[in-house]
């Protein structure tokens, strides 16, 4: 469901968003009741990505197979994300740190 993702990436920070907003639907997946799918707005007016998500989601969401699928999906394509495009910080950690000394 949520393959197109992959593509849609073209630096560290937008594959790290991009896992971040599937990473918190996937929660919402998992988590929330029927009845606040039911609430999820179909148009969001905010340019949020999680938002925009959501309200794509929805439809699955309150389809028990279907939900469960989606569930799989997002998790799936987060992971991808996280291999394809390493987190930044694990490159920091092989700069030298700098130590601020006074006297």
């Amino acid at each position: 469901m949520f393959e197109a993702c992959l593509t849609l990436a073209q630096n560290r920070n937008e594959a790290q968003l991009l896992a971040e907003s599937l990473d918190a639907l996937a929660r919402a997946l998992r988590e929330w009741p029927r009845e606040a799918w039911q609430k999820v707005n179909l148009h969001p007016t905010g340019g949020g990505l999680f938002e925009r998500l959501l309200a794509r989601t929805q439809p699955a969401a309150l389809d028990t197979r279907q939900r469960e699928l989606a569930l799989e999906s997002a998790e799936a394509v987060a992971a991808v994300l996280r291999v394809l495009w390493p987190d930044t910080r694990a490159h920091r950690a092989a700069e030298p740190e700098l130590f601020v000394t006074t006297s």
